[in-house]
């Protein structure tokens, strides 16, 4: 055990001297906190879009009421451009509204009067206020219809056989976690992004400049020397969850979801819980990187490698982002799948049970003690050969 204390501090000290080793673990794990703005400001955009868009109208003067009425419904009524074909091909608008001078002799007839919406369906930009404004319309156009229709004496129900009522039992908190599902992806990363220098630095790179040959000669077991190179990886791989995560507070508290229409909040409490949640995680990740890094003979080798493994934790989050899945007893102790249904769980401010907790941890530290037994072979007589 003191063999592996020494190998540890040894580590920690020295990759506290390199800037690469401390710029992996404290500004990597920043790539989640800076995705989650981006994704703030579009959807920030797409709310307002939503909620008061600009709508450019071409003949505003031939349907005062209904464009009284858009206004009613939140639409902000501009100048339409003098090409409006051009404009939305340029972009330069999301839609255009046309009202044709016919409108006001057709509504009083009693006939369907024409509305021409110019947009450009291949923009996705767009669709939001292009849906908008249609709905707005839509929705003048029943009212209109049921007024007709009362003049005539008949009851508007009668041509409305269904009245849809939706309710939403789903909580503030449920509904905020779709925009926070990256955060257990980007926590997932962290966990293999912290510590990927020092791994890669105490195996391949050693072994490289010739210093773990040296290492093997010294009296000193095997298992210590991967006990003290696993446990400055694992250190390293849990200050990037943890700034990850303090990342995440930070951003959930300063930008501003209540004006987007979110009632998002990443209280540390639960920060706290993820990072705890992630401790099996971070270890399994600073096993399969020491263990890819003593297979490695170079440097660069290593590092292609490693890099290449550290994004596998994060094809599972995205699956469950896109088609979520409700956890069972296979899922959970499948390694990163049963990380990411947990902290989806945490995140929506749901209860999680204690065996869902110790089937997760059970699967990933066998899995993690499984590479690190593979790697303390690994450290004998054939590494001390260069095979």
């Amino acid at each position: 055990m003191r063999a592996a204390l020494v190998v540890f501090g040894k580590e920690c000290v020295d990759n506290l001297r390199d800037r690469r080793a401390l710029s992996t673990a404290l500004l990597l794990p920043l790539l989640g906190p800076f995705s989650l703005w981006l994704m703030f400001v579009a959807v920030a955009d797409a709310h307002d879009k939503q909620t008061s868009p600009k709508v450019p109208v071409q003949g505003r003067d031939h349907a005062p009421r209904m464009v009284e009425a858009l206004e009613r419904d939140g639409l902000v009524i501009v100048d339409a451009p003098p090409d409006p074909t051009a404009a939305v091909k340029r972009g330069d608008v999301d839609l255009v509204v046309v009202i044709p001078a016919t409108f006001g002799e057709d509504l009083r007839a009693g006939r369907p009067a024409a509305v021409e919406l110019v947009v450009d369906g291949s923009r996705q930009s767009a669709a939001v206020t292009v849906g908008r404004v249609r709905g707005a319309l839509t929705s003048w156009s029943q009212r209109t219809g049921a007024l007709r229709l009362l003049a005539r004496g008949v009851d508007p129900a009668v041509v409305q056989p269904l009245q849809l009522a939706v309710h939403d039992v789903g909580s503030p908190q449920g509904r905020a976690a779709l925009l926070l599902a990256s955060v257990p992806l980007f926590l997932l990363l962290s966990c293999f992004l912290g510590g990927t220098y020092v791994a890669i630095d105490a195996t391949a790179g050693e072994r490289e400049r010739g210093s773990l040959e040296a290492l093997l000669l010294n009296p000193v077991s095997a298992g210590s020397l991967v006990a003290g190179k696993l446990g400055a990886t694992l250190v390293f791989s849990l200050v990037g969850v943890v700034v990850a995560a303090a990342g995440f507070v930070v951003a959930a508290r300063v930008l501003p979801f209540a004006e987007a229409g979110f009632a998002l909040a990443l209280p540390p409490a639960t920060a706290v819980w993820l990072v705890i949640l992630l401790v099996p995680m971070a270890l399994l990740g600073a096993a399969v990187q020491v263990f890819v890094g003593t297979l490695s003979r170079s440097f660069k080798t290593a590092q292609a490698a490693i890099s290449f493994v550290s994004l596998v934790p994060a094809i599972p989050g995205a699956l469950l982002a896109v088609f979520p899945q409700e956890p069972t007893v296979g899922l959970l102790a499948c390694p990163s799948v049963g990380h990411a249904l947990l902290m989806d769980r945490l995140l929506r401010g749901e209860p999680i049970e204690a065996n869902s907790v110790v089937v997760v941890v059970v699967g990933v530290v066998a899995v993690a003690g499984a590479l690190a037994a593979s790697t303390v072979r690994l450290f004998g007589p054939r590494l001390l050969a260069g095979r």
